[in-house]
């Protein structure tokens, strides 16, 4: 269950990035949290802006940019580490 609820936000924050313009100098855990957080907005959710960035500060770059490089059919090839990172945020 764990699993198929971190692919949904995954797989929400790649749908977000492919319509996602932010003009560049963020860093890819940055954009990890802003398309999160607006995925939740968009789905309705009132999420802890803050507690998804301090959460997504911790993913590191490989699997922050894995994250944004999938694509809307991808599944990102990221470590147990930011799976788990990605299952805190759930809770934000």
């Amino acid at each position: 269950m764990k699993k198929q609820l971190i692919r949904a936000l995954v797989a929400g924050l790649v749908l977000v990035a492919c319509g996602s313009d932010d003009g560049g100098g963020s860093s890819d855990q940055d954009k990890v949290a802003d398309l999160i957080i607006k995925a939740a907005d968009d789905a309705g959710a009132s999420p802890d802006s803050d507690c998804i960035r301090d959460a997504a500060k911790k993913i590191s770059d490989a699997d922050a940019k894995a994250m944004i490089d999938a694509g809307l059919e991808g599944e990102p090839d990221i470590s147990a580490g930011a799976g788990e990172i990605l299952a805190e945020i759930l809770t934000c």
